[in-house]
């Protein structure tokens, strides 16, 4: 009876050994691993450490009325004295093999004829401020950028619009669609300028209009190496307005004729479609419609075709009902 009661204490003894004492174990064991690293990575980080950089420098904004021939200084070395936080933001957040310099944030000294440079003083105090570090923990391995640019010639020239469009029933342009600027300054060389006559707007599409609608667009360089602009962008004007079908009886015009003519019928009808705002506009006297007769032998036809030679400016989808009519010759 003894040994039995021995048996059942050691069987409840081993299945208390749970598998997931052992999983805790084991997971206070990378969590304390995890935690030693992280210390360990910030008493690194709280180092002073002397790193070198090797930047390719490029330009841009480059001044519109001169053009960037020639990279006189194409690299940049920089030694940074600083603790491991400020490297590893000057790693995060910068390109460290690209230096892109906007020169519109510097002064750029003339030397004469096409040397130009700036002053690197001034990437010194912008990187400071941005990865935080004193000024005087950053060194670059030159004072100065040199390059060359050259004067452009320059040329006034239209803007074209580039669009697509797209309307909700009934609605449609109203008038010609108006950029503003209307005309840019283009720089660039002779050679180039003699041979361009416009510049167009990037493809703008738009779609389900039924209202009046005023968008900023990029221009289009056909060379952004050759050319530059005075505005890179224009705000181009939609005027849109809901149209309706109409018709209207215009008499048929026989004078100035070199016969003497009835026609049958006398008068036709044009179906147009019209501005709302416009449609109590419309007068027959805007209208001018008369028989076609050169180069035709009136003699062996027995219609002739009719021509619309005057009609109000804000009316479209004209349509001549009918497009021809018999006649008589009256003598």
């Amino acid at each position: 009876m003894k040994s039995t009661t021995t048996y059942n204490t050691a069987k409840k003894q081993e299945k208390n050994k749970s598998p997931f004492r052992f999983r805790s174990d084991r997971l206070i064991f990378i969590i304390c691993i995890l935690f030693a690293s992280l210390f360990w990575l910030l008493i690194k980080l709280s180092d002073v450490y002397s790193v070198n950089y090797s930047f390719r420098v490029t330009y841009n904004n480059v001044p519109s009325a001169l053009r960037l021939t020639k990279m006189v200084d194409s690299t940049l070395d920089l030694n940074l004295t600083a603790r491991g936080f400020a490297i590893l933001k000057m790693n995060i957040f910068n390109d460290i093999e690209l230096l892109d310099i906007n020169l519109d944030n510097y002064t750029i000294d003339h030397h004469g004829g096409v040397d130009y440079s700036i002053l690197t003083q001034k990437l010194t105090d912008n990187l400071a401020l941005i990865i935080g570090v004193n000024k005087k923990d950053i060194q670059f391995s030159k004072a100065t950028l040199s390059f060359e640019m050259e004067k452009t010639q320059e040329k006034k020239v239209p803007v074209i619009p580039n669009y697509s469009l797209s309307f909700v029933r009934q609605y449609d342009l109203y008038s010609e669609v108006k950029t503003d600027p209307g005309y840019i300054m283009v720089y660039g060389p002779k050679n180039v300028l003699d041979t361009l006559y416009h510049i167009t707007t990037k493809k703008l599409i738009l779609e389900n209009l039924m209202s009046d609608k005023v968008v900023k667009v990029e221009l289009e360089n056909p060379d952004n190496s050759l050319l530059s602009f005075d505005n890179d962008e224009v705000t181009m004007y939609f005027k849109v307005e809901k149209f309706t079908e109409s018709e209207i009886e215009v008499p048929i015009n026989l004078s100035n004729l070199r016969f003497t003519l009835k026609t049958f019928p006398s008068k036709v009808k044009i179906y147009y479609r019209v501005a709302q705002l416009d449609f109590n506009k419309v007068r027959t006297h805007q209208f001018n419609i008369f028989p076609v007769l050169n180069n035709m032998d009136i003699l062996q036809v027995q219609k002739l075709p009719l021509k619309l030679s005057k009609q109000p400016d804000f009316i479209r989808n004209i349509r001549i009902v009918p497009s021809e009519v018999e006649f008589l010759i009256i003598k």
